[in-house]
């Protein structure tokens, strides 16, 4: 008997769908009772019904990883920017929060910026070089004014 079949079987208090021992997470000494399945949808659903403040903590902890910046210097900037994109200057189009546009190579935060703005200077790898040969192009295929 190999190794996979000896292992135990559990059923998933959730969907009741029994599974392999390595389909459920371990919680101090134990297995969790649901499977990684339904435990990420009980998370994903808790942090979205979660009263915001669930959500800022998460966001605040991100923040100050990946940027060095807390929530309040973010909400700061927001308001310094109206709540509009730096780029664009309209307001982003879904509930989402604005993106922090930085520089990949010094860290350097520069802005906020919407979804679609912040794919668009992600996509051209923040090169103005790449951006003008793209209205370049814009230019000589794009529709007639």
């Amino acid at each position: 008997m190999t190794t996979q079949e000896a292992e135990e079987q559990y059923a998933c208090l959730t969907c009741g769908d029994v599974n392999p021992g390595s389909e459920f997470r371990w919680k101090i000494k134990k297995r969790d009772p649901h499977c990684k399945p339904c435990r990420r949808a009980k998370d994903r659903e808790r942090y979205k019904n979660s009263n915001g403040a669930g959500r800022d903590k998460v966001f605040d902890h991100s923040l100050r990883r990946l940027y060095g910046i807390n929530l309040a210097q973010y909400n700061a900037m927001a308001e310094s920017q109206s709540h509009l994109c730096a780029l664009c200057g309209e307001k982003p189009n879904s509930d989402r929060r604005m993106h922090v546009d930085h520089d990949h190579e010094t860290g350097q935060i520069r802005a906020l910026l919407c979804h679609q703005c912040n794919l668009l200077l992600g996509n051209a790898k923040d090169s103005p070089a790449r951006l003008r040969q793209a209205i370049a192009y814009l230019a000589k295929h794009g529709r007639p004014q």
